[in-house]
């Protein structure tokens, strides 16, 4: 039996801030912050959902939960690599889902993070139209002196992985390798 003279009964409050800049059928980045005194993390995935400030999905789960779970930052942001959703990722959808202005808007939020986390899996492998974008990342990255802060997200093995594809595992990472895009063909 429990010591029920040391147990109290408590609530527990945590204000978060939703912010997401977004334009049209575009979005840019969401941002969540519930520690303005911690650093923040940029995390790097694919292409949004129909998600919105308070309708989550899946991966904005799965990225909240791992960036909790390392317990040093203080807020994230989630940006993609496209502004737009897509159905079914090809070469052809992926060349029309992003805004003239998504790189710009994408290196602003990496420049604001402490740290930026490529959460993309093996997308840049599989889609030329992504490697270039992501390669433009990286680019614009060196430009901005930002190589330090960009980090991969990896498995076990050391693939990189979208966050669908761990989701029971801690999360692991590797520094940035020019030939990580040019992986496996197989799915993440």
């Amino acid at each position: 039996m429990t010591n029920e003279i040391d147990v109290r009964k408590h609530a527990e409050k945590l204000q978060v801030q939703l912010e997401v800049k977004l334009k049209g059928d575009d979005t840019y980045w969401s941002k969540q912050v519930w520690d303005e005194s911690k650093p923040l993390v940029l995390v790097l995935a694919n292409y949004p959902t129909d998600a919105n400030l308070l309708k989550g999905d899946l991966t904005g789960m799965l990225i909240r939960n791992g960036v909790v779970e390392m317990g040093q930052f203080g807020g994230m942001m989630i940006a993609n690599l496209f502004t737009r959703p897509v159905k079914h990722p090809s070469d052809k959808s992926l060349s029309t889902a992003y805004a003239e202005d998504g790189m710009v808007e994408l290196v602003k939020a990496a420049k604001e993070a402490d740290r930026v986390i490529i959460a993309t899996g093996s997308l840049p492998s599989r889609s030329l139209v992504a490697q270039t974008r992501m390669g433009e990342f990286w680019n614009h990255c060196k430009q901005e002196h930002l190589e330090k802060r960009v980090t991969i997200l990896v498995n076990g093995k050391g693939k990189a992985v979208h966050p669908l594809a761990i989701r029971n595992e801690p999360w692991q990472f590797t520094g940035w390798n020019e030939d990580w895009m040019k992986g496996s063909k197989e799915g993440n």
